[in-house]
């Protein structure tokens, strides 16, 4: 799915498009669910293809989406999101997660608990959840009857038709991000700055800024490895305001420079 063209806010995570290691070890599957996808971005599995004997690299950048993640292997289930800095978490031994990746805005739609309660940390998925109980996915050995568990507690979230507002503004910084700023955003929403502040980290658990620069990085990221532009060119469709600029943001957070990481992910 192209989804500059389409508008839609799809955050892309590195490794399992880049790193070898990554793949050789780890298998990674993203489910699209056509019933979820006004709040949700995908259900997706990470599975080791047999018992690691040594550490792999799993760096997840910022994307303002808070997951639902349960490990089948350590029989737990937690709410985590990340918004700062790109995390690296080495796994080891044996990996069997699923995990449901929310829409920025979805959180705070389902549960009225400010996200920025539960950015950059994990929480028990019961000290949030109150009204279900999601322990029997912890019993289901296969895919399918794992999807489905969480399907069904998703359509459950979704019946009660939650506001889905702010999940559409996303989408809307994604499209445009070169032509944004705080202050216009404040001005489009109606609110002043210090408002738009709060609302913004309740919502999404981040400032304007920060949000701003997360879609930036993601719509860039899609750029360089889906569509034929060159680099100047993406830079300015991002709305960085120099190249230099521009690649250095990337580097910060992938650790490559844009030439590379496009040279990588086409060799």
């Amino acid at each position: 799915m192209d989804n500059v063209e389409n508008g839609m806010y799809f955050p892309k995570q590195i490794p399992y498009l880049l790193d070898k290691e990554f793949k050789k070890y780890i298998e990674y599957t993203e489910y699209n669910l056509k019933e979820l996808e006004d709040y949700c971005m995908c259900i997706w599995e990470m599975k080791s293809k047999q018992r690691l004997d040594k550490n792999i690299s799993n760096q997840i950048l910022p994307d303002a989406c808070i997951d639902i993640v349960i490990d089948f292997v350590n029989h737990t289930i937690c709410f985590a999101g990340f918004s700062k800095e790109t995390e690296d978490f080495q796994l080891s031994q044996k990996i069997d997660y699923m995990g449901v990746r929310l829409k920025p805005g979805s959180f705070y739609s389902f549960f009225q608990i400010d996200a920025d309660k539960i950015m950059d940390q994990m929480i028990p998925f019961s000290e949030i959840e109150k009204d279900f109980n999601l322990a029997e996915i912890l019993s289901l050995n296969h895919t399918p009857k794992r999807i489905e568990c969480l399907k069904k507690y998703l359509l459950k979230k979704i019946e009660s038709k939650p506001k889905k507002d702010f999940v559409a503004i996303v989408n809307e910084l994604y499209r445009n991000p070169n032509e944004q700023n705080v202050i216009k955003i404040a001005e489009k929403l109606g609110y002043n700055e210090r408002q738009l502040f709060r609302v913004f980290k309740k919502n999404y658990g981040v400032s304007p800024k920060v949000l701003l620069n997360i879609v930036r990085l993601h719509l860039c990221l899609t750029l360089l490895l889906e569509q034929n532009i060159n680099l100047v060119d993406i830079a300015m469709q991002c709305g960085f305001y120099d190249q230099s600029h521009f690649i250095k943001e990337i580097k910060r957070y992938t650790g490559i420079s844009p030439l590379k990481l496009m040279q990588q992910y086409q060799a």
